[in-house]
């Protein structure tokens, strides 16, 4: 960690050099970056004004611009937060012509849960009113940014990728161990809820099991914002053992914890599944 201020001229906390005024914002984004690196969303939390602005002016397709007041700040960032491991931060900070703004310049790597490491740089505008945050403006790289976002996605394509091999041992290493899977609209004699991997496992041995050939293609990986979700489109062409063929496109929404799939929630359309649950000992189904 390096945190330096143009007060001190070297690392070390913010503060006053001999024969200058103290300006408190240089402490308030200090707290800012000590808050993030710890991922200390309580702390993160005490800095800003109720009606706080955060704004980052240019973001990628999908990427909101703009928090507005303390609560939805704190959320949005806090779902940032759920996605990392470990911070490593380095930033400088500026005093302003204007006495209530400040300016930071930093670098960023984070080990996501999820798997690879983002990266990133940029600079920050802080507006203060008093000793809190009112106005917080953003600049980073936008296709770097993007990489909060890549490992979730390979884990959501290889997951369609072993399945269609049929590696379910491989396919098995991708789930948490207290993971779930949830069919809301499930066809009849389908579960609608799978507990703990060995059984998700098992449940997905004996779907493949009453198949000739299985193919599920990801057709779309949507990122999500602010929470741990990737919503994937999939299109299925199978066939049964008794040579009738089962299509569909479909919708799945992953989330992850410890960078692992804990819940997996799909939503196709249980008419076209039904001749599938069939074919299924005892009707039993994903």
């Amino acid at each position: 960690m390096t945190e330096q201020s143009s007060w001190t001229g070297k690392a070390g906390p913010a503060g006053a050099g001999p024969g200058t005024q103290h300006r408190p914002g240089v402490d308030v984004a200090h707290d800012f970056y000590r808050a993030l690196q710890a991922k200390d969303i309580d702390a993160f939390g005490r800095l800003w004004t109720e009606d706080a602005v955060y704004r980052v002016p240019v973001t990628p397709d999908g990427v909101p611009g703009e928090f507005v007041g303390r609560e939805a700040v704190v959320a949005g960032l806090g779902g940032f937060f759920s996605l990392f491991g470990e911070v490593r931060c380095t930033w400088e900070v500026q005093p302003m012509g204007d006495p209530c703004q400040v300016l930071s310049q930093w670098t960023l790597e984070v080990d996501l849960l999820s798997g690879g490491t983002y990266r990133n740089r940029g600079a920050s505008v802080f507006r203060l009113e008093g000793e809190r945050i009112a106005e917080f403006t953003e600049y980073v790289d936008t296709a770097a940014f993007l990489g909060v976002f890549d490992a979730k996605a390979a884990t959501a394509r290889r997951f369609f990728d072993l399945l269609h091999g049929e590696d379910l041992g491989a396919w098995a290493a991708l789930w948490h161990e207290h993971a779930t899977v949830t069919v809301p609209y499930p066809p009849e004699g389908c579960p609608c809820l799978i507990e703990g991997r060995d059984e998700i496992v098992a449940a997905y041995r004996e779907l493949l099991a009453v198949y000739e050939k299985f193919d599920a293609e990801p057709t779309g990986v949507h990122h999500s914002v602010g929470s741990d979700a990737v919503c994937v489109e999939y299109r299925v062409r199978a066939t049964l053992a008794g040579g009738a063929v089962h299509t569909g496109d479909s919708v799945a929404v992953l989330r992850f914890r410890d960078g692992l799939i804990s819940a997996y929630h799909d939503y196709f359309d249980p008419r076209r599944f039904q001749d599938v649950t069939g074919a299924l000992p005892g009707g039993r189904s994903r």
